[in-house]
């Protein structure tokens, strides 16, 4: 019997699509013998170099401003002017097909997408496309591509979207998150903690910005200089160095303060391997609110606080997070501050009050892997 063929593509940036396309691939890898296929990740440049970095501008020091640019892509004119401008990426796509000879593309990088159906189309390849809306209720119109033949969506939201832009339902799939297995692993709290250095019950807050980090962590360490209670505090900067090296400036000045010495534990780390086992010592994370580490922070059952967002694009995760209470978001005017500050009066009161609509959205997510897996099986 011939093995079906899979890949999962993406591209080689470290954000979101890529983390997406790793959960999926890692778990349809385990699945290989089981069900007869042969599964393959590939990550390819989709020659955007000027479009990336200048996101990654945005989302490391003005991630407010991205909302007129996503207002922009909602257009249908856009949508199709994008479509058209990719048949640049058919060299690097068609050796990548023949080298793998895919019965199925199941593709995390919505350019890749694109590209793929008019490549499709134009030289009659004998694939099925599949393809990932990576947000969750903020979703840009290009995430659809009229030539898919599969749309994987978060929830009812991502359907009713695909829907308005005339994606036929039977092209639509809800199957909840994709978070990497891992973060579902269960780690030893006490162990995890002193692994990190941290010896006794202080409270430890989680501050992260996503993979390309953002200056905006640093707005909460001036308020360190106030706290009256131990506190251990882990940054992650992901691979934003300037970040990095803020963080450690602020942590020499620390150290020159007797009083917050002895109060203030700062791990200050970049790019994270072990990601579940650092949020499983901590108690409540502050962060940018991007899908992927919101859900990663739920996967491991924490609260989440959102001091920054992707304008436009991450505004539907802000709805998500009070209205599925999975935490609170704290922006505007000095709030992230305060809310720390009232936090570390009560920090079990805080850490524990959404447990219940967390772990529920924890559960929820975990099927998500085994929702696409029954797809295959099923669609053939």
């Amino acid at each position: 019997m011939t093995r079906k063929r899979i890949l999962v593509l993406t591209d080689d940036m470290p954000w979101g699509h890529r983390s997406i396309a790793r959960a999926i691939y890692g778990y349809l890898r385990q699945k290989e013998r089981e069900n007869n296929w042969q599964v393959r990740y590939a990550e390819l440049d989709a020659k955007v170099k000027v479009s990336s970095e200048i996101y990654k501008f945005v989302y490391r020091f003005s991630p407010g401003t991205n909302k007129f640019i996503s207002s922009l892509s909602k257009r249908r004119v856009f949508r199709r002017l994008l479509s058209e401008s990719l048949r640049m990426d058919f060299a690097g796509l068609e050796k990548m097909i023949k080298r793998y000879k895919p019965d199925l593309i199941i593709s995390a990088y919505f350019y890749h997408t694109h590209a793929l159906a008019k490549l499709r189309e134009k030289k009659g390849g004998k694939f099925d496309l599949w393809t990932i809306v990576a947000d969750p209720w903020s979703i840009n119109s290009v995430s659809f591509v009229t030539g898919a033949d599969l749309h994987l969506v978060y929830d009812e939201v991502g359907e009713k979207v695909a829907r308005s832009f005339g994606i036929s339902r039977d092209k639509i799939l809800k199957t909840g998150w994709w978070v990497r297995e891992e973060m579902y692993r269960k780690y030893d709290k006490e162990r995890a903690r002193r692994r990190l250095g941290f010896r006794d019950d202080r409270p430890i807050i989680f501050v992260g910005g996503g993979s390309l980090g953002t200056n905006s962590l640093t707005k909460l360490l001036p308020a360190l200089l106030l706290v009256k209670k131990p506190v251990g505090v882990i940054v992650n900067t992901g691979t934003d160095k300037l970040s990095y090296k803020m963080v450690n400036r602020y942590i020499k000045l620390f150290s020159k303060i007797k009083r917050v010495r002895n109060l203030v534990q700062i791990k200050n780390m970049g790019w994270i391997d072990n990601m579940a086992e650092v949020l499983t010592a901590s108690d409540i994370v502050f962060g940018k609110a991007g899908p992927n580490f919101l859900f990663d922070v739920v996967a491991v059952g924490k609260p989440f606080v959102a001091i920054t967002h992707m304008g436009g694009q991450e505004d539907g995760n802000i709805d998500l997070i009070k209205k599925k209470k999975l935490g609170w978001v704290k922006e505007k005017n000095g709030g992230a501050v305060k809310f720390l500050l009232n936090y570390l009066k009560q920090p079990k009161h805080y850490s524990e009050k959404y447990n219940k609509t967390i772990m529920g959205e924890a559960k929820r997510n975990e099927k998500s892997l085994e929702k696409v897996t029954r797809a295959i099986l099923t669609r053939g």
